[in-house]
């Protein structure tokens, strides 16, 4: 299997031309896979010391972060998703960070039942959003992880699926397959955004 190096992006002349606040495809994720971020510890109300020690996203930078300054300054106001959307990751960047804004994402998921949809998440520590991640995670089109580390001291609920990170005494399930370079990308697997039981391991990154 050929992987390749980079992706080459073209931004457009913006004259007339509204740039999307969804992002579309990388490496990782795969081509078709569209997402939407937030700025990484500022919308991020469950992050653990390890993950603010630890975060790729704050290696991000403009233009992108740019669009996660502008996603985070919006608050709850969620675009609708873009046309054509099949799979949607929620959150290459930032978290869950109030009840209006999850209560937002529910509304997007109703309204598109084909759009498959995942998440990572740390909010489920928070007891003021615990209660919509629920209802969020409870639509059939939606796989929810609760993210976890070696300073995560609290347990999610018991049936939510986790994400963990490698080295984790606790951890038990499955090494992500794109991450090991068994799979080109998460589109070609499937593994976190189809409804399995098994959990998910990430390497450090």
């Amino acid at each position: 299997m050929k992987l390749s190096s980079q992706i080459e992006v073209y931004l457009p002349d913006t004259r007339g031309v509204t740039i999307s606040r969804y992002g579309r495809g990388n490496l990782k994720i795969g081509p078709n896979v569209f997402t939407y971020s937030k700025v990484a510890e500022e919308s991020c109300p469950g992050s653990t010391p390890w993950c603010r020690e630890n975060c790729y996203a704050k290696r991000i930078r403009a233009p992108v972060s740019t669009l996660y300054m502008e996603n985070t300054d919006a608050g709850a106001q969620v675009p609708d998703l873009p046309e054509g959307s099949k799979l949607v990751r929620i959150h290459v960047s930032g978290d869950f960070d109030s009840p209006q804004y999850v209560q937002r994402w529910i509304e997007i998921v109703i309204q598109n039942p084909s759009v498959t949809f995942w998440a990572y998440t740390r909010s489920w520590r928070i007891a003021e959003l615990l209660p919509h991640l629920e209802r969020l995670r409870e639509l059939p089109n939606v796989q929810l992880f609760a993210s976890m580390d070696e300073s995560t001291i609290d347990e999610p609920p018991h049936d939510w699926r986790c994400a963990w990170i490698e080295g984790d005494l606790r951890a038990d399930g499955l090494i992500c397959p794109e991450e090991r370079r068994k799979v080109e990308n998460c589109e070609a697997c499937g593994h976190c955004f189809k409804p399995k039981t098994q959990d998910v391991i990430f390497l450090k990154h």
